[in-house]
């Protein structure tokens, strides 16, 4: 594509690592339909984090789901945009900054997901309203802090995916018609999303050893974060083979592109938030630990604030502590 004079697409084609392919007018019903169904899902977010706002730490992690859904509205409301006032094949992106701002909103996003997963199967890993002979070897005070070590771990290698999306983000106009300046930018998409897929999958595995060495912790439980986890690897499995592709200017705009792209990440990263607000964190996965138990049982918003919750919490994990078999 050395000249747009010769073909309509050569702007858009230079462009690196085009993920869902261009949006055009069959885009533009999927596109708002998304937007409604991340926008039914943001007042859900916003009460999820109402009642999650003891500990901090506990806010803060749904806090960051708000905030991917309130991006996800944003990534479809540009896409629909951008296919409304498609025209082919003389113009077929009209506005190239929203282009560009929706495939960086596409490359970053799904990633606040898999942190946030982190956070919940740690707490699952660690918690200890269930009898003592069926708590992990983490839930220990020396084994926290083994397991808080390779947690960060994990942590730091999402932020690094995140830094080098934004690394690229920055050089991305700049990659029009400069093979150099898009082989970097693609060289960081595809380290980025490398990262978080080893993380996702490490997820599982970790699913599937506690299924297996820890049924006791709750199987119904762990098996729910194993299958979250199975449907969000989908995620950057399918925006690792979409950045490493070099597709034709037909294949950018077919249907069958469109398609994968709406199935595999639209659909994948809407189903994990669902799934992530469809059940209370603190009592499935143990998220926020015993002051969030407290919470629960004195359902109170401060423990300091109200000495009888923070009585009636213990009671609470004392009374699950003594309980049978988790399911």
């Amino acid at each position: 594509m050395s000249s747009n004079t010769t073909n309509p697409y050569g702007t858009i084609g230079s462009l690196p690592n085009i993920s869902g392919g261009i949006p055009t007018q069959p885009d533009f019903a999927p596109a708002i339909v998304f937007c409604i169904l991340y926008g039914l899902l943001l007042p859900v977010c916003i009460w999820r984090t109402y009642t999650y706002r003891r500990p901090a730490s506990l806010m803060w992690t749904f806090i960051r789901l708000t905030l991917f859904v309130a991006m996800r509205i944003a990534t479809f409301g540009l896409r629909a945009s951008e296919a409304h006032a498609a025209s082919l094949p003389n113009n077929p992106v009209p506005n190239l900054g929203a282009f560009i701002g929706e495939q960086v909103l596409l490359g970053i996003g799904f990633i606040v997901l898999a942190d946030l997963m982190i956070e919940l199967l740690k707490s699952h890993i660690w918690r200890t309203d269930v009898p003592p002979a069926a708590e992990t070897r983490w839930a220990l005070p020396q084994g926290r802090f083994s397991l808080q070590r390779i947690v960060r771990l994990m942590h730091l290698a999402l932020i690094v995916a995140i830094a080098l999306g934004i690394a690229a983000a920055a050089q991305y106009s700049g990659a029009i018609n400069n093979a150099s300046t898009a082989s970097q930018v693609q060289t960081l998409r595809v380290v980025s999303v490398a990262l978080c897929l080893a993380v996702c999958g490490l997820l599982i595995l970790v699913s599937l050893l506690l299924l297996v060495t820890h049924p006791h912790i709750g199987i119904s439980r762990t098996i729910y974060l194993l299958v979250v986890s199975c449907i969000l690897v989908i995620i950057p499995a399918y925006r690792l083979s979409s950045v490493t592709a070099d597709p034709s200017l037909e294949a950018l705009i077919s249907t069958g592109t469109q398609v994968k792209f709406y199935v595999l990440q639209g659909a994948m990263e809407w189903l994990v938030s669902v799934s992530l607000l469809l059940v209370d964190a603190r009592v499935w996965f143990f998220a926020g630990g015993e002051r969030a138990q407290m919470m629960l049982g004195g359902n109170s918003g401060s423990s300091e604030r109200y000495p009888q919750a923070s009585a009636n919490g213990e009671q609470l994990a004392m009374g699950q502590k003594n309980e049978g078999r988790y399911v």
